[in-house]
């Protein structure tokens, strides 16, 4: 049984998502409650500040670690996720030498990535419902997405990724897999695994403590500084900081700002039949997206319930989510999107309905960076696209703070200046209008497509998301 909870404003842990229902607590940390110093002090207890501590303790394991965690381990967007472990980043374009294709070493780093995490995972015993079939990543449905799949898989193959990382599936060859509506044809890779994102988290907690890494829960960092972080009630002199808070970055944060939470929002159904999973596919077990831009992704789970999962909204001023979830409107919309994807589901029960906080940085590609002036470093703006990505950066933070000198620490994310030079987002209303803006211009898109499959109108809101996508 769980502990009981001294700190009345947090939610109980079976409340905020699918994936903490049920799921026992047996090893609560205590807040920090005096000043103490460490060799390192991580600031988040989601995957980044995880595997950081983990690879750390890997290369020096006399190194003394402390981490804090403002709620519980796993609280943000690491317990809250779609469950999508990806060998890939966000904005790879950014990423290209000269000859406009990723670098050989970059590409290995990313296609390596699921393997290496699965062997880590069996070597120290985190059960987190692995399961390595693959991603359909793009799944068209209309003529105007085949040509965006198509587009997607033709940027693939200029960044230098061949027929075995990213292919092409056929409408039949889609239908055959996932038994969703109107298929058209999508991308397939294999690069792709399915996770139970709150026991990845806290099995990787439990691991990181079982090393020796002091870890705080309940215990907010209200300064960061050089040297020192101050907390509710005590503070750690540490020679070096990692900031791990990603899209939980708020006012007092140096990343506050430089990283803008964009909620995000998943319904779970009922567990299905094995008569309904016939009717829908997923035989492979392989995670699924279609080719909307506001993102749709499912991923069949290991209790057998269908998890659906959108892009939402903005909060107004940039605070990240941090309640039970998103309000039953919205998760009906949800329930709306699964019903237009796989009509099979109707009369099907949903059971749980929740959100998060996606890191958005200003620049849409993800970060790793190391001022060893200041001491200070850190890794994030995954755009959604963390669970694997979090596992790479938390490793190469690892080589860095360590003066390792390894491919991972010469990869194109990574920098070595200040965390001055991360771009701010624009003063608010700016971020809200323009971010609510083009999320309207994608659902208008979306609407006249499913009801007219195209025409001027589809081609004219078609064109105006072009210049609002960031892709």
């Amino acid at each position: 049984m769980e502990a009981a909870n001294p700190h009345p404003d947090t939610q109980p842990v079976a409340s905020l998502s699918l994936w903490w229902d049920g799921l026992e607590r047996t090893a609560v940390a205590p807040p920090l409650e005096t000043d103490t110093t460490a060799d390192i002090a991580i600031i988040g207890g989601g995957y980044t500040g995880l595997w950081s501590a983990y690879f750390l303790k890997q290369i020096q394991p006399d190194l003394d670690i402390a981490l804090v965690e403002a709620k519980h381990i796993g609280h943000g967007a690491s317990g809250r996720n779609g469950g999508w472990l990806m060998g890939a980043v966000e904005g790879c374009d950014a990423f290209t030498d000269d000859s406009g294709t990723l670098p050989i070493e970059t590409r290995q780093q990313l296609t390596q990535l699921v393997s290496r995490a699965g062997e880590i995972f069996a070597r120290e015993g985190i059960d987190c419902d692995f399961h390595h079939g693959g991603c359909v990543m793009a799944a068209a449905r209309h003529d105007a997405q085949v040509a965006r799949a198509q587009k997607m898989l033709a940027s693939f193959r200029g960044l230098g990724f061949g027929e075995d990382d990213y292919r092409w599936l056929t409408a039949t060859e889609l239908g055959d897999r996932i038994h969703v509506a109107n298929p058209g044809g999508g991308v397939f890779t294999p690069h792709v695994a399915r996770i139970q994102p709150a026991k990845l988290v806290t099995g990787l907690g439990r691991v990181v403590k079982s090393l020796g890494v002091r870890v705080f829960e309940h215990t907010r960092a209200h300064v960061i500084q050089p040297g020192v972080i101050r907390c509710d009630c005590g503070s750690i002199q540490a020679g070096q900081i990692v900031i791990a808070t990603e899209g939980y970055s708020e006012a007092g944060n140096p990343l506050h700002r430089r990283l803008i939470p964009v909620q995000t929002g998943m319904v779970a159904t009922e567990p299905l039949s094995d008569a309904q999973w016939s009717d829908l596919g997923f035989a492979n077990n392989e995670t699924f997206a279609d080719c909307t831009r506001a993102a749709t992704y499912l991923q069949r789970t290991a209790d057998n319930r269908l998890v659906i999962g959108a892009r939402g909204h903005y909060q107004p001023g940039g605070v990240p989510q941090h309640g039970l979830g998103d309000s039953p409107a919205t998760g009906l919309r949800r329930e709306k999107i699964a019903l237009s994807l796989f009509p099979q589901l109707a009369g099907v029960r949903f059971t749980h309905n929740w959100g998060g906080s996606v890191g958005v940085p200003r620049g849409w590609h993800p970060h790793v960076i190391h001022d060893a002036y200041s001491g200070i470093a850190t890794a994030g703006g995954y755009v959604g696209e963390g669970v694997g990505a979090s596992f790479l950066f938390g490793q190469t933070l690892a080589e860095l703070l360590t003066k390792e000198h390894t491919d991972r620490t010469q990869m194109p994310w990574v920098t070595r200046r200040s965390l001055e030079e991360l771009k701010r987002w624009e003063p608010e209303p700016f971020p809200q209008l323009g971010l609510t803006a083009t999320m309207m211009a994608f659902g208008a898109e979306e609407w006249l497509l499913d009801r007219y499959r195209g025409g001027v109108p589809a081609k004219a809101v078609g064109w105006l998301c072009d210049q609002l996508d960031p892709h």
